[in-house]
């Protein structure tokens, strides 16, 4: 996350959080990821590949190729309660 954002949602580096889709079928969550600042645009965040595969819902994918969008989806970032 960029620091401005890090600053924005109350978060250190080095937090744990649960990052989760607005995805309308059902929950999409990762717990655990730890927090860390990255030189990137504020409202942007950058994971891992495949840890975050469950974030990306399977009818999120490009029109014609088929291929799933996991450059642009929408998430919610929270503390993780043990952090």
């Amino acid at each position: 996350m960029s620091a401005e954002d890090i600053d924005h949602h109350g978060l250190r580096a080095g937090d744990l959080v649960t990052v989760s889709t607005v995805a309308e079928d059902f929950v999409r969550e990762v717990a655990n990821l730890r927090v860390a600042p990255y030189a990137i645009p504020p409202g942007c965040a950058a994971a891992y590949y495949p840890e975050c595969n469950a974030l990306i819902p399977l009818w999120h994918h490009a029109v014609e190729s088929k291929v799933p969008a996991s450059k642009s989806i929408p998430i919610r970032v929270r503390k993780t309660a043990s952090s």
